[in-house]
């Protein structure tokens, strides 16, 4: 098995668990929190813990990613797969670094959301930057997705020498 299949078998790993940590805080954990805790706010801090430290990680794995492509011999990563991880970088980037800061200052300003009126205006600014955040992290998640169906490097697996035995 040569350096460069490593690095792809990483490639896939390392795409696969970028998809896991967009669609199980996202659309499993949170889900489940905001239906089983016994109030709003305590489902929301702990789905912004579980948040921030996915995307974190995951940025980690979108560097590994573009190292093991940059490593790559053939060179066959394709421009496409480029600009799909630097924009799910970037998109994952804002949400961890300039939103869920803004919507922490909020909720601090706010107290616990549950005792605040639905119609009440720092409630409502929240519910727009969490739904912004939202669509970001939707857009992040088909981006992963895309990029895991897509395969780790362009070249056709007939042409390679990484199959398994």
């Amino acid at each position: 098995m040569s350096v460069n299949c490593i690095r792809i078998g990483a490639t896939r790993l390392c795409l696969a668990l970028m998809l896991a940590l967009l669609v199980v805080p996202g659309y499993i954990v949170a889900p489940v929190l905001f239906s089983t805790a016994p109030s709003q706010s305590l489902a929301g801090e702990i789905a912004g813990n579980i948040f921030h430290i996915s995307l974190i990680s995951l940025l980690f794995l979108a560097a590994a990613t573009a190292a093991f492509w940059m490593r790559m011999q053939d060179g066959g990563v394709g421009r496409r797969r480029w600009i799909l991880l630097l924009t799910l970088s970037i998109l994952v980037a804002v949400n961890a670094f300039a939103l869920a800061p803004v919507m922490a200052e909020i909720k601090a300003q706010m107290g616990p959301i549950d005792l605040v009126a639905k119609d009440d205006p720092q409630r409502q600014l929240f519910g727009m930057w969490h739904g912004i955040s939202a669509v970001m992290h939707l857009i992040s998640t088909l981006l992963a997705a895309l990029l895991v169906a897509m395969g780790p490097v362009g070249r056709s697996p007939d042409k390679g020498s990484c199959q398994s035995s």
